[in-house]
């Protein structure tokens, strides 16, 4: 019996580690990069650049999610959608969290600086450090505005993908860029619905909390229109052509259908499907404007 229990507690908490890292978040922000870096010109013949750039983003992307779980710990514990992460249930302890935290991000960053481009490095790290400490410890707590401002961090990824093939800023990738801040706060606003007693318990001040839910629904339908309005700019700017207009049309009109119907629905039953299809909207958009490239359709 002894003997179990210290093989038990001596084993390696892998699955601890990979919750650290937030790998529901780090796959949307790879494809995004690689979604960038494949519309890029120079993408072909690149496939080394590649590696290694979704890998140095890749991992510094995840330090920052391993250092937002640290700091974070206490407002994790009150919230029952991460009150099990393992910083939290003691699974790992902060000084080991920190010392992954740290090796993530020396080694995310040696692979773009020896591999890559300062340009990329210098980008990938100002948004380690706005999403890491200026979101986690000072916007999050300072108004309903929090997830906006934020956003930003969570937009990036498109422009670094973008500068590793490149090594230069164009606008292709702000127009990427644009999408996804505009996608951001109704994707967040809807979950913040969902768990709208999560967030009075941490003290969070998410729109729902301060302003109530059916202003809320409201903005999160003005933006939906928005989102839509912003995902045709590659289209309207000569950048991606007819496959991709029609699939943003489609994915569009279902994201404002939902968030519509979310309006008149009182029981909020509606909240959860409309945060988990704008993770889909989101993955399959990207999906299609590199398809794009390979399906050309003249409008």
């Amino acid at each position: 019996m002894n003997t179990e229990v210290i093989t038990q507690s001596q084993r390696f908490p892998f699955s601890g580690y990979l919750k650290l890292t937030k790998p529901s978040i780090i796959y949307l922000l790879v494809l995004t990069s690689a979604t960038a870096m494949f519309l890029a010109d120079g993408f072909s013949g690149n496939l080394m650049k590649v590696l290694f750039g979704l890998l140095g983003i890749g991992l510094i992307a995840s330090s920052s999610a391993v250092i937002n779980q640290i700091l974070d710990v206490e407002v994790d514990s009150k919230m029952a959608r991460t009150k099990n992460r393992p910083i939290v249930i003691g699974e790992i302890s902060v000084t080991n969290a920190k010392i992954f935290a740290t090796a993530l991000l020396i080694v995310g960053a040696i692979m773009l600086l020896f591999f890559i481009n300062v340009l990329t490095l210098l980008l990938t790290l100002f948004t380690w450090a706005f999403y890491s400490f200026l979101y986690t410890k000072i916007l999050k707590f300072a108004g309903t505005q929090n997830i906006v401002i934020g956003g930003i961090a969570g937009a990036m990824p498109p422009l670094l993908g973008w500068t590793a093939i490149t090594n230069s800023i164009d606008a292709l990738p702000l127009l990427m860029v644009l999408i996804i801040f505009i996608w951001t706060p109704p994707h967040f606003w809807a979950l913040s619905i969902n768990r709208k007693e999560d967030y009075v318990a941490a003290k969070i001040p998410m729109m729902p909390v301060v302003k109530g839910t059916e202003y809320t629904k409201i903005q999160i339908t003005l933006y939906s229109v928005l989102l839509a309005v912003s995902s045709l700019f590659p289209f309207a700017t000569g950048y991606l052509g007819g496959f991709y207009f029609f699939s943003a049309i489609t994915l569009n009109a279902i994201f404002i259908g939902l968030s519509i119907a979310l309006i008149f629905d009182k029981k909020n039953k509606l909240a959860l499907p409309l945060f988990l299809y704008s993770i889909v909207f989101l993955t399959i958009l990207f999906i299609c404007m590199a398809l794009d490239k390979l399906i050309p359709i003249q409008l």
